[in-house]
């Protein structure tokens, strides 16, 4: 338990530690961690006779923001009743399924705590408006080093979530931040770009509330955790991000033109992700000789 936030924050590697799933691993510490607790139903909280209350409690209000369902045990010594860990059958695969339960629960409505205890707390950044990628790397970085105001009293410990960048208008951007470590990555197709005849049942009525025209269910929707967090200190930054109304009106030719003069600094990442899918999907291709059509996510960088 003690070492939660340093795991956190840590800047190895999988590979480091030999705990990589296999070649193509490239997760970090941090990451693997965030996933094993977004997942776990069960969460034990070792060594806590090493801690003091406060610390203790923090860690603890962190998992809970980062894992509401899950039971949190702690223990010294690794010592837990076994009847809170064996065939408890808390286990579900449809809950596994969606296993980042704390996003999607955030898309119906934001539940705030009457009390914020130990100064952590969470809250949903929404916008209509795309982001321009390099705007937004500047308030990470920001962010990260907690090089000035409101970053330097309030600490980001987790975010996840969807972006609609100026760039693309074809995928999500996938964006997670755990501890120092970012990635924004080519996520699903926004429903906006897929033929309505090929959508599930009912996801229309159900996606009604997310839909506006012109750009359908595009938008801006993460999950920010941290400690002393000044949400509206941070809305107004991640604002700043977003392109300006006349550009708004100038439509998507003129996003990708800004940006293009202004750079990406997550291009790099991002092509190396849509090449290893294409790469992965040719040698599918090679082995099974058939295969389902699918939305491409070659976008406009």
């Amino acid at each position: 338990g003690g070492r939660f936030f340093n795991e956190l924050n840590s800047l190895e590697s999988l590979r480091t530690r030999n705990w990589h799933a296999d070649p193509e691993d490239q997760r970090t510490i941090s990451h693997l961690l965030c996933d094993q607790v977004e997942f776990a139903n069960v969460i034990v909280l070792n060594k806590c006779d090493l801690m003091d209350t406060e610390g203790k409690e923090t860690v603890k209000k962190l998992l809970k923001n980062m894992n509401p369902s899950s039971l949190i045990l702690e223990s010294s010594f690794s010592k837990v009743p076994l009847e809170e860990i064996l065939g408890t059958r808390r286990f579900s695969m449809e809950v596994a399924e969606q296993h980042e339960g704390w996003l999607q629960e955030a898309r119906i409505g934001e539940h705030t705590p009457e009390t914020e205890e130990y100064g952590i707390s969470s809250f949903t950044y929404r916008a209509r408006k795309p982001l321009y990628p390099h705007k937004f790397h500047a308030v990470l970085q920001r962010m990260l080093h907690q090089s000035d105001e409101p970053f330097v009293s309030s600490k980001i410990l987790r975010a996840k979530g969807f972006l609609w960048l100026s760039t693309c208008q074809q995928v999500q951007g996938d964006f997670s931040l755990a501890g120092s470590q970012v990635s924004l990555l080519p996520g699903n197709p926004w429903w906006a770009e897929i033929d309505k005849a090929d959508w599930p049942d009912d996801l229309e009525k159900a996606i009604a509330p997310l839909w506006q025209e012109p750009y359908g269910d595009r938008q801006q929707e993460i999950v920010w955790i941290g400690q002393s967090l000044d949400k509206e200190a941070i809305t107004r930054e991640l604002n700043e991000c977003l392109v300006l109304d006349e550009e708004m009106e100038a439509g998507p030719t003129a996003w990708i033109r800004r940006s293009d003069e202004e750079g990406d600094p997550f291009q790099e990442d991002w092509q190396a992700a849509i090449d290893q899918m294409v790469a992965g999907h040719d040698h599918d291709h090679d082995h099974h000789h058939s295969h389902d059509h699918e939305h491409g996510v070659d976008c406009n960088h």
